[in-house]
């Protein structure tokens, strides 16, 4: 192989690595966490972080003897670069089990869900 096409060849080769940097650190970057509920003042919070959706969704989820049920749900629109938490509560009942669960829609309309563990709590 000839001088002329072994530099062409490592130029192709460090072209395409350069573009498959580029194309990996322009992808936004998505996360969602779901933080275990909490008491504070007298109400039940369940909350959560989000990085890189459009819209994210928390809900507080209380158990009941037929299972899991909604308690309450905000949603918001965001900004898909944008990251910040969100959050929702109720007024505490006497004592439950609750969770939390998060969902975030992406750019292309996929949605991905996140959802904290079952905690036990008692209001003060």
């Amino acid at each position: 192989m000839s001088k002329v096409r072994m530099s062409a060849a490592a130029a192709v080769m460090a072209a395409g690595m350069v573009m498959g940097a580029a194309s990996q650190s322009s992808a936004a970057a998505q996360e969602l966490v779901a933080y275990t509920p909490k008491v504070q003042n007298g109400k039940v919070w369940g909350n959560g972080f989000y990085e890189g959706y459009k819209k994210v969704c928390v809900s507080l989820l209380g158990q009941t003897l037929s299972g899991w049920v909604q308690l309450t749900n905000k949603c918001q629109n965001v900004s898909p670069s944008s990251l910040g938490s969100i959050n929702t509560s109720v007024k505490c009942p006497t004592r439950g089990a609750f969770k939390t669960f998060l969902s975030g829609t992406r750019t292309n309309n996929r949605v991905d869900v996140k959802q904290s563990g079952g905690i036990y709590l008692e209001c003060r």
